[in-house]
């Protein structure tokens, strides 16, 4: 995740965001001369990122992207830069290394400043929290990093998103609850947290069981709550054991009349070559464009099932 190239040229849509202004005022200051920048050969006007910020101290703008970050990863002073030109590499790197210090608590902030910079929830998880995980994971898996250093950062990432949902503008009650878990020996929490926090913004009463919860428990639940769709995460392989866990919950969920939703790496598997759950989803923007056509006749995803597995 090293090396990556830093942008410091603005297109014509970047300063315009940057200012909540519309691209015409930009054209407008490039050509009064107010705003410097250089025509590229096709006629498209570039601002070099230094004379953006001395533009605006000269006018006394305030950029929506000058709040201070704290940190010392040494990437604050570009962060700003990322997040206008959508620099996710960028972005997950500085979260990776946020993530590793021996105090983790740079990552609410971090994750805080995005979210109040227009980066969309679904982004937060796929594009930034979700690649910095399975870096950290792979750098365990190296030998680069102890295993304290991988729940650590795990740990850090579940305080950070707990933080972040207070910030999160929830819609109105939606009359929809769902009921998340992980089952049996399922230990990968992060992903079904982001789908809970998910359900929640969307307007969904949640219920969120936590990791590792016996497949009776989920079960009862079930019966209790009476949800409308039953969220599991299934990143383990399905086999013995836990593929009893997930035909227990199954067996509660169609008592209940509840969609059983798996997301995760093999969640698809099981919709598909094993049929014990009703969908799946394997990342944030599946599961967002799911809800938002939950019930909906006619919708692409509704009837309770995902369009196919999208890698953004």
């Amino acid at each position: 995740m090293t090396g990556s190239i830093q942008k410091t040229i603005l297109s014509t849509a970047d300063v315009a965001r940057l200012f909540n202004v519309t691209e015409t005022t930009v054209k407008r200051w490039a050509d009064e001369g107010t705003l410097k920048c250089h025509k590229t050969p096709g006629g498209h006007r570039k601002f070099e990122i230094r004379n953006v910020v001395e533009f605006a101290e000269a006018n006394h703008f305030e950029p929506s992207g000058a709040l201070e970050i704290s940190g010392s990863d040494g990437l604050d002073s570009k962060i700003q830069v990322a997040v206008l030109a959508r620099d996710f590499p960028l972005l997950v790197e500085s979260y990776v290394r946020r993530a590793l210090t021996p105090d983790g608590n740079g990552l609410f902030p971090f994750l805080s400043y995005l979210y109040q910079h227009c980066m969309q929830i679904w982004e937060l998880h796929d594009r930034v929290i979700r690649p910095a995980m399975e870096e950290i994971g792979e750098r365990w898996s190296r030998g680069e990093i102890g295993i304290g250093h991988e729940h650590s950062a795990s740990y850090e990432t579940l305080e950070a998103l707990a933080k972040l949902q207070l910030q999160i503008r929830i819609k109105p009650p939606s009359g929809r609850a769902v009921v998340c878990a992980t089952i049996g020996d399922e230990l990968h929490e992060i992903g079904l947290r982001c789908a809970a926090y998910l359900f929640e913004s969307e307007g969904w009463e949640t219920r969120y069981l936590g990791s590792r919860i016996p497949a009776e428990a989920v079960s009862a639940a079930i019966d209790q709550w009476q949800p409308d769709i039953v969220c599991l995460s299934s990143t383990v392989s399905a086999g013995g054991d836990h593929m009893r866990d997930l035909e227990t919950v199954a067996g509660a969920a169609k008592k209940a009349g509840a969609v059983l939703l798996a997301g995760g790496r093999l969640a698809g598997s099981l919709r598909r070559k094993d049929g014990v759950v009703d969908a799946s989803h394997n990342s944030s923007q599946d599961l967002l464009c799911f809800l938002q056509g939950f019930g909906r006749s006619g919708s692409p995803c509704s009837g309770g099932d995902l369009p196919e597995e999208r890698h953004s």
